[in-house]
């Protein structure tokens, strides 16, 4: 059944709204840190680096790490019941997390935040691929993908609508339950979300995957086997095990354990050493083993070890499981825009929890600004996203390597936005320059997002675009939020940490210079490298 005969024009319409909808809830939930960091600040005298982790790393490593065996799915079962699922779980943690009052429990309810959420873009980007065609797939893509930035915009407008109206029209003794503001605004954020979960699961219909290039491709049989297998391919004992049983992954386990090993003796480095920067006092203790003290650099590190094992596992698992998405992926120009991708995201998320703060500690706003703020993060990036996907597709017409260009355009345009956003010493100036930031940096993503999709199968695209997250996860919300404020605790300077994030600029730029020459060829080639590898096209 070809993608024309599956939904009209103004149906695939709506089904685009609703996904772009429902990834702004996916960020709308994931981004209220910003706003009501100076809050938890005062509540729980959480330190920057505690904020980093609250909105980076409990989050990150748990959406990386759920968010392979969920492409699986993706790419083998339903996915409009796997989006719905996941938005109901998330938005149901966002809703708990309303009734936590320490940073543990919060932690631990952004664990489930991630888990959810983690189910959502694989799926969204595999069913917009068979809803829309290929010459107007970063154009989709990018539209989809202004969610971000709405999500981002609303968290920073409702949130701070929910924080004044409750300061305005409460104090502790008559709050409802006991609420503070904030609690009362996870609440607000997560009700919405499992009705939104509700409306995708009776209204968007399951189009024949791959039909719309002429490819149609069944789900797999039994895609739970499938999803339990890709946990197992990440953790020991299990993939060793599998492993040990294949002749040819005896390399590979021993490669394995010397990653698990690597990871163990540089994750204790890394402990000793950031918590030696830091003054006793910032030295937060979140936990207690015994005699051992669990610091929040402990926490950070070790979890980000877990994500990169784990990642590495399922890597070199895929390498012996399915060849050829391997052989598709495992280039220069696939592996550069992964990089890019996530460089520019470890540059976004580094920023992004701290803006309020930043206005606050500088200027002196209030939870009234989080309206300009909300304002200028959802028009500026909506916009910026939509431009760069229409500008990707129309350059590309023009240029082979005509979305890369755009990608390259956007870093570059970042790098002077974001030195003047915080070099200027007004705050309408600040906000103006903050604009022009989100517009330009975000144009990166739909290009990059659609490059990535055409370098590989219809049977591949959840597993490409888990791929593809890996990097804006890992790289960029595991590590971004978490080193700002890290180098803002050691430094007591938050401008100076921001600024920070230009740091990777040079890796970005050489990425995209890598992508730029590769990519007209991979996609130009892509059944012929595809049938080389073993695949029947």
């Amino acid at each position: 059944m070809a993608g024309e005969q599956v939904a009209g024009k103004a149906y695939r319409t709506y089904v685009l709204v609703l996904l772009m909808i429902i990834y702004a809830f996916n960020f709308l939930d994931r981004q209220v840190v910003t706003i009501i960091a100076p809050y938890l600040k005062a509540d729980m005298g959480v330190s920057d680096a505690q904020i980093g982790l609250l909105f980076g790393t409990a989050f990150a490593l748990f959406y990386a790490v759920f968010g392979l065996p969920l492409a699986k799915l993706a790419d083998g079962w339903n996915r409009v019941r796997t989006i719905s699922i996941g938005l109901g779980f998330w938005s149901f943690m966002t809703a708990i997390s309303g009734f936590t009052s320490t940073f543990g429990q919060l932690g631990s309810a952004r664990i489930g935040v991630g888990v959810g959420e983690a189910s959502a873009s694989p799926a969204s980007y595999s069913l917009l691929q068979d809803y829309f065609p290929k010459s107007v797939r970063a154009t989709v893509l990018a539209l989809y993908s202004a969610g971000i930035y709405i999500g981002s915009g609303a968290s920073l407008i409702f949130g701070g609508e929910v924080i004044k109206y409750w300061e305005a029209n409460y104090t502790a003794e008559t709050a409802p339950l006991g609420l503070a503001g904030w609690q009362a605004t996870y609440l607000a954020f997560g009700i919405p979300g499992i009705i939104l979960a509700i409306l995708m699961w009776f209204t968007v219909r399951e189009p024949v995957r791959g039909a719309i290039d002429g490819m149609p491709t069944p789900g797999l049989p039994n895609p739970m086997r499938a999803v339990m297998a890709e946990f197992a391919a990440m953790l020991p004992p299990w993939n060793w095990r599998g492993f040990a049983r294949l002749e040819t992954g005896r390399a590979t386990l021993t490669r394995n354990i010397a990653l698990f090993l690597a990871l163990v003796v540089g994750t204790a480095l890394v402990i000793s050493f950031t918590d030696g920067l830091l003054a006793p006092a910032k030295r937060a203790v979140v936990g207690q083993i015994g005699s051992l003290a669990i610091t929040t650099n402990m926490v950070q590190w070790v979890a980000l070890a877990v994500g990169i094992y784990c990642v590495g596992s399922w890597i070199q698992t895929i390498r012996l499981r399915d060849r050829v998405s391997y052989a598709l992926m495992a280039n220069p120009g696939f592996i550069g825009l992964t990089i890019a991708g996530g460089l520019m995201s470890y540059i976004s998320y580094g920023l992004s929890p701290f803006i309020f703060l930043y206005a606050k500690q500088s200027f002196g706003v209030g939870a009234e600004s989080g309206l300009t703020l909300g304002l200028i993060t959802a028009i500026g990036g909506g916009l910026g996203a939509s431009f760069g996907g229409v500008f990707g597709d129309w350059l590309r017409k023009r240029h082979p390597g005509g979305r890369v260009l755009v990608m390259i355009i956007a870093a570059l345009g970042s790098a002077v936005t974001i030195y003047a956003s915080y070099s200027v010493d007004s705050l309408s100036a600040f906000y103006a320059f903050a604009g022009i930031n989100i517009f330009i940096h975000i144009m990166w993503l739909g290009p990059c997002a659609a490059t990535i999709q055409d370098l590989v199968l219809p049977r591949m695209r959840g597993t490409a675009t888990a791929v593809f997250f890996l990097g804006t996860t890992i790289l960029g919300l595991g590590l971004g939020p978490y080193l700002v404020g890290l180098v803002s605790d050691v430094t007591a300077d938050l401008r100076f940490a921001l600024m920070g994030t230009l740091a990777v600029m040079p890796l970005i730029l050489i990425a995209m210079v890598i992508a730029l020459r590769r990519v007209p060829a991979l996609e130009t080639s892509l059944i012929d490298r595809a049938r080389a590898a073993g695949e029947a096209v």
